[in-house]
């Protein structure tokens, strides 16, 4: 089977229809937080670009594939005491998903963003049910340290969250 090829880059006015066209996927939102609008719009779309784009740093890293926006990865840094610490957030189309893409381009993004920054930890939190998330985590090299017991309350019920982390110099970029 031929590998998809894919490249990160940042976030470019550009990609507004293809953003729109691929976010807009119940399937993804099910899995993101609620202030991820749904339906997911182009107005949406060149919301979170110009966001991007104005942003100190590289964090928001546009996945592309053929050409089009189909993914994110962003790096969200903490605040105060835990300003060393960065979350991970991650998003792909649905059609380019269980092509190993997503970790692939998560260790690529770990790499450029830890060499760029003075963060110690990154730290991702996936909802119950998502396993396909936990193993990209994993393969990647982090490594679940807590369930938050109904910790989340998504789609009109409460549901586990599953904690991982990276320790930046441990990380061996598998």
């Amino acid at each position: 089977m031929k590998r998809t090829s894919f490249r990160l880059r940042p976030w470019q006015k550009s990609d507004t229809t293809s953003l729109a066209r691929y976010l807009n996927n119940k399937k993804i939102w099910d899995n993101c937080r609620d202030r991820l609008p749904f339906p997911y719009t182009e107005d949406d779309a060149r919301t979170f670009i110009d966001y991007a784009v104005a942003q100190q740093g590289w964090n928001e890293f546009c996945i592309e594939i053929a050409g089009e926006a189909v993914g994110n990865i962003s790096f969200m840094r903490g605040t105060d005491v835990e300003r060393f610490n960065a979350e991970v957030g991650y998003w792909l189309a649905e059609p380019f998903w269980n092509q190993a893409i997503m970790g692939e381009a998560l260790q690529e993004a770990m790499r450029i963003y830890g060499e760029n920054s003075d963060i110690k930890r990154w730290f991702a939190q996936v909802y119950e049910g998502n396993r396909a998330s936990m193993r990209v985590l994993e393969k990647v090299g982090f490594r679940q340290v807590a369930v938050l017991r109904k910790a989340c309350f998504k789609n009109g019920d409460f549901m586990d969250l599953n904690y991982f982390e990276c320790l930046k110099d441990e990380w061996t970029g598998k």
